[in-house]
């Protein structure tokens, strides 16, 4: 895996060490021709992938004394190129880009948490050790702390719900509590249709 990071945003060596270890895919590095960084913008932290290509491009922010918070995000974001990556996972881009975008935000939030509950069981899951979220159940607004798991998911529950899933409670435990399970791109968009 060639990195080109005109910016220094990250250190190689750091990128490599996920790429090279990580718990869902043991060598993401040796599927990757070239990883662009570039710094975060308004559309926030992601990493995406040129399936002609195998091209990948992670936005991040700039990483100068990484903590476990910035190498949990690394985690996550090359998790979504370790399912796309394992032909058991069975991606599929043209059925991902016919989704809307109510669709294509909950199917994001349900893979996500679907990657953190898997990082989780690998012990690299971390919140941010700060800070609140209001969440809205029920007409009700709560003040939650953002360091813990039930705001996490909780947080992610309201997401759904907010956008017409049925049950979020029940899938996203569901999902949390069997990280082992194997799950595809198709168990993922299933809620959501």
């Amino acid at each position: 895996m060639k990195i080109v990071d005109y910016q220094n945003l990250v250190d190689p060596d750091l990128l490599h060490w996920v790429a090279k270890r990580h718990p869902l895919n043991p060598d993401i590095a040796s599927e990757i021709p070239l990883l662009y960084v570039q710094e975060k913008d308004q559309r926030g932290i992601r990493i995406e992938m040129d399936h002609r290509s195998g091209n990948v491009t992670l936005t991040i922010h700039p990483i100068i004394r990484p903590t476990k918070r910035d190498e949990y995000i690394l985690y996550h974001e090359f998790g979504h190129i370790a399912d796309r990556l394992n032909p058991d996972f069975r991606y599929n881009q043209d059925r991902r880009l016919a989704l809307s975008r109510s669709q294509e935000e909950c199917f994001l939030q349900i893979w996500n948490v679907f990657i953190d509950a898997r990082l989780h069981h690998h012990g690299l899951f971390c919140l941010p050790q700060g800070g609140e979220v209001d969440i809205v159940v029920d007409g009700i607004k709560y003040r939650l702390p953002r360091s813990e798991i039930s705001t996490y998911l909780l947080e992610a529950c309201a997401h759904l719900s907010q956008r017409g899933v049925r049950k979020p409670g029940a899938l996203l435990t569901d999902i949390w509590n069997n990280p082992e399970r194997h799950l595809t791109f198709e168990d993922l968009l299933a809620p959501i249709w």
